[in-house]
């Protein structure tokens, strides 16, 4: 005969001791689940005394766990996982706002207009949107949708084209104005030239000048330095040089003539941007409505 409440310690006590065996600190634990750092070391106690087991060896500030702590780091990480799908899949509140993560640059350029399209829309429902350049936050499961930029493929997750990587030089009309229209790119003195607005992200699937192939020889160029690739995408619409930016992100800005291209297209043949949602959780009636929204635009 079942007894849970007999058998099992209580269920709080887990997550707790998870978030303290994950960050192996009390004290971040303790951030992360707003709570004391002496909630968190009294719920492990009463969760040690009910298993009579030591989960942790503490000496000083420093934590390590048992033979019998990572056991049931393991197993209890699972655990929730598992609860927090399935209480997920079977309570949709009807006033959730819904739920979307996507990098700055997507989120400024892309997203925000066609969010504020769908809010004025017969479809609208409230929607809370995660702006984040880390794709483990892009990823978490507490999206509803995200928006990921890659080859389509990542595991657990459903993905759809939104648009392929498409990259070109582009520039302020007034500095444009500057370059000569009947001489390549490459053949402009980099001394005078605009300078090249660059950052510091150095994957090789990023929006970066050295990161690119096909473009013309820009070695001795003037760099001016940018945060962000979205920082760098402002600093060419004040006219301070070139950026390489996306032709699909940038779209308004080169129909209404804020930004002109210096060069032709550069698609890269593998990568694009994606909209996606967890293979193992249904979408809600409202996450549905802003996905297809987002697809038809």
């Amino acid at each position: 005969m079942k007894n849970y409440r007999r058998n099992l310690p209580p269920l709080d006590g887990l997550m707790f001791f998870e978030a303290a065996a994950r960050h192996m600190n009390f004290s971040r634990a303790a951030e992360e689940l707003l709570v004391s750092q002496t909630a968190v070391s009294k719920r492990i106690q009463q969760l040690e005394a009910h298993l009579g087991r030591a989960l942790f060896l503490r000496d000083g500030r420093r934590l390590r766990l048992t033979a019998e702590g990572e056991s049931l780091r393991d197993h209890a990480s699972l655990l929730l996982d598992f609860a927090e799908m399935t209480l997920s899949n079977l309570i949709q509140r009807p006033d959730a706002a819904v739920r979307i993560a996507a990098n700055s640059a997507v989120s400024l350029f892309w997203l925000t207009p066609r969010l504020r399209s769908f809010g004025l829309s017969a479809e609208a429902a409230p929607v809370e949107m995660v702006t984040t350049d880390q794709i483990g936050a892009l990823l978490d499961g507490g999206n509803d949708l995200a928006i990921l930029y890659g080859n389509g493929h990542w595991e657990g997750m459903d993905c759809v084209s939104l648009f392929a990587d498409v990259m070109l030089p582009v520039a302020a009309p007034e500095v444009a104005a500057q370059m000569r229209p009947d001489r390549c790119l490459a053949d402009h003195d980099p001394e005078t030239a605009p300078p090249l607005l660059t950052f510091d992200r150095l994957s090789p699937d990023w929006t970066n000048w050295q990161n690119w192939p096909g473009l013309p020889n820009l070695a001795g160029w003037k760099t001016l330095p940018c945060r962000t690739y979205a920082q760098s995408i402002g600093r060419a619409l004040q006219g301070d040089g070139i950026a390489l930016g996306s032709r699909h992100l940038l779209d308004f800005e080169l129909s209404s003539g804020a930004l002109v291209p210096l060069l032709p297209e550069l698609p890269h043949p593998r990568n694009g941007y994606y909209l996606a949602h967890q293979t193992n959780r249904p979408l809600s009636d409202a996450a549905t409505r802003l996905y297809r929204s987002l697809l038809s635009r």
